[in-house]
């Protein structure tokens, strides 16, 4: 089973981030794999290939650390087409003052890695994708994008949830394994 961990967007923020994509999917409807609402998230960790035996370890393990984590504030809203020579993914990515999350960032890695768990090196970036990119934008979409000011500045985080990751043609379907409620205020 594939699987990561995610950090759920308030619905406000969801819904607001969707109108975003309806707008530039009617100036580029073909050519990039949009997501879904459904799929709208923060991804905190892949994990990748996961065994079902070590499900019970990491759930204990993530049940564990969010009961210590504060609630976590994500500003500076920037919408962004990367990389910069080849584009290939919009996404909007985001800042946070919270300290707390690196270091359980830090320590997931470390419990994951010691399970025996390859993960990929690249820094954590908090960013919400919004398309996939299969061909050359239009420039008049790269100029919208680029030129877009959101509504927010900043919102809470107070939730996380571990998926299951199903692929499939059309696009993935994320499964719930578990929710965790942030339980410091």
């Amino acid at each position: 089973m594939r699987t990561f961990l995610a950090l759920e967007l308030p619905e406000d923020i969801k819904n607001e981030v969707f109108r975003k994509i309806e707008q530039y999917r009617e100036v580029a409807p073909t050519g990039i794999k949009w997501v879904p609402k459904e799929n709208l998230h923060i991804t905190l960790q892949f994990i990748g290939d996961t065994k079902k035996e070590d499900l019970p370890e990491i759930t204990e393990f993530l049940d564990r650390s969010f009961s210590d984590l504060p609630k976590m504030k994500f500003m500076q809203p920037k919408l962004e087409i990367i990389p910069g020579r080849n584009p290939r993914v919009i996404w909007i990515s985001f800042s946070t003052e919270s300290k707390q999350i690196f270091g359980f960032s830090k320590n997931f890695k470390k419990k994951l890695v010691k399970m025996g768990y390859q993960l990929d090196s690249k820094p954590l970036r908090f960013h919400v994708t919004l398309g996939r990119i299969k061909k050359r934008l239009p420039e008049i979409l790269i100029n919208q994008i680029l030129t877009t000011e959101l509504k927010f500045k900043s919102f809470i985080v107070d939730e996380a949830t571990l998926y299951q990751s199903f692929l499939r043609p059309e696009g993935p379907i994320y499964e719930d394994i578990m929710n965790y409620k942030f339980s410091k205020e």
